[in-house]
């Protein structure tokens, strides 16, 4: 459900990367840059809702814990999100609503 603030969790747990894979232990380059981008805006990601559907599965709080174990190795969804979150940040985009937004339109399933 979408809050009045544009998310769709309430943040919470860490906003940092203190806990996010080494970038460098995966051979893959989409892998380790995915990876990157979690520990460069861990705080942005810590707020996004994951459409892979882990937190549902009460397996993550957010995007960024995707990070936080393997789950993003496979997951085009996660990798998606952090990517889209990453590039809008890159432009100056703040606002972790309108992130989410932009993430929705891209994996929310359609219909």
């Amino acid at each position: 459900m979408l809050r009045p603030d544009g998310l769709r969790i309430i943040p919470s747990g860490r906003s940092d990367a203190s806990h996010v894979l080494d970038p460098e232990q995966f051979s893959d380059g989409n892998v380790r840059h995915s990876y990157w981008v979690a520990t460069q805006i861990p705080a942005v990601l810590n707020q996004l809702y994951c459409w892979c559907g882990c937190e549902n599965r009460a397996e993550h709080r957010s995007n960024l814990q995707c990070f936080e174990d393997e789950m993003a190795v496979t997951c085009a969804v996660c990798q998606g999100t952090a990517e889209i979150a990453y590039q809008m940040t890159q432009s100056g985009v703040r606002d972790a609503g309108k992130i989410q937004a932009a993430v929705d339109a891209k994996w929310a399933p359609k219909g």
